[in-house]
């Protein structure tokens, strides 16, 4: 009885379940995604930033577009607070660019002391036929241009139009090959031999006035494209009292698509391809040119290749930017 007894009134010992706290561990897993989201958010923002060059399309841009026609290789985000244009404090695109994008770019100058090398990965050739507007016309269903030039030229060209009601400018030349440069200067039709002629960029665009049967001039309301090229990024690739920079007689209808703001500089001193790039050469990224154009205020700056063959250059994050080689040892690099 006793054990019995001892048996039925032994103390009982409480068991205490540990309770789980579904509330703190619902509040961690929120900061979790808090905080991942956010991570998300900062690195796209940066990546969309640095990866959209100018609307020239460029790009100038941008297109840069373009205008592209920028060239970039291993894009990396730094966030030192120095850099080669003297931003502190902020996040930059680093670039290094190399010895063959020297060769590259709306800017690249190409005469007879600075032939074309036919870069990979230069001009983005189309058929002007399959991308023109119905603004104007071509001479020939093969003629070429790059694409970046073809968009902002419709934009030029329509805008004209639509201000005087006229149709009849026609696209008479483009791009032009090694080997068909090298057929002109044997029938006597160019005075340069093949890798020394600007058409080879593909940038360059001769215009003819149909309804007259004679190359463009700026006469009467066609003295409208003269006047406004430069605000679509145009220029004209060989005008009067430049011959000793260019080595070609004056054009009135050879236009070379350089994309803002570099046209607008050039239009505003009076510059041919080859004065503007030297001019550029004096405003380093420590103390920068700025260009004022109806799209706001640009920081343009000058580097050179390094005896080792690359250029590492700094833009700050976020911007517009466009990058070309002048085809001869540096880049011309503009942003805003």
């Amino acid at each position: 009885m006793e054990q019995q007894y001892e048996n039925n009134h032994q103390p009982r010992r409480t068991v205490r379940r540990r309770r789980v706290r579904y509330d703190r561990i619902f509040i961690a897993l929120a900061m979790l995604v808090v905080i991942f989201i956010l991570l998300f958010s900062c690195t796209c923002s940066c990546v969309r930033c640095v990866c959209s060059p100018s609307g020239d399309t460029e790009t100038s841009s941008t297109e840069p577009v373009s205008d592209s026609t920028s060239t970039v290789v291993s894009i990396i985000v730094s966030t030192s607070e120095s850099s080669t244009m003297s931003i502190s404090s902020q996040e930059a695109v680093s670039m290094t660019l190399g010895e063959n994008d020297v060769h590259k770019g709306t800017l690249a100058v190409v005469n007879v002391n600075h032939p074309y090398t036919f870069p990979m990965g230069d001009a983005d050739l189309v058929n002007v036929e399959e991308k023109r507007s119905s603004s104007y016309t071509v001479n020939s269903s093969d003629i070429m241009l790059d694409e970046t030039a073809i968009i902002n030229l419709n934009q030029f060209i329509s805008e004209f139009s639509t201000l005087y009601g006229k149709t009849d400018i026609k696209v008479d030349g483009g791009y032009r090959s090694k080997e068909e440069q090298d057929s002109k200067y044997s029938n006597g039709s160019s005075i340069f031999a093949g890798g020394y002629s600007d058409y080879h960029t593909g940038r360059s665009v001769d215009l003819y006035m149909d309804d007259m049967k004679s190359y463009y001039v700026a006469s009467g309301d066609y003295a409208w494209i003269n006047e406004n090229a430069y605000k679509y990024g145009f220029i004209l690739r060989y005008p009067e009292g430049k011959m000793d920079a260019t080595g070609i007689n004056p054009r009135a209808y050879t236009f070379h698509y350089v994309g803002v703001p570099h046209s607008y500089y050039m239009n505003e001193n009076k510059l041919c391809l080859e004065e503007y790039v030297e001019a550029v050469k004096n405003y380093p990224a420590t103390s920068p040119l700025t260009i004022d154009t109806d799209d706001g205020v640009w920081t343009v700056f000058y580097t050179e290749l390094s005896s080792a063959g690359n250029a590492v250059i700094n833009i700050p994050s976020c911007q517009e930017y466009t990058i070309s080689g002048d085809n001869i040892g540096g880049f011309i690099i503009a942003y805003k």
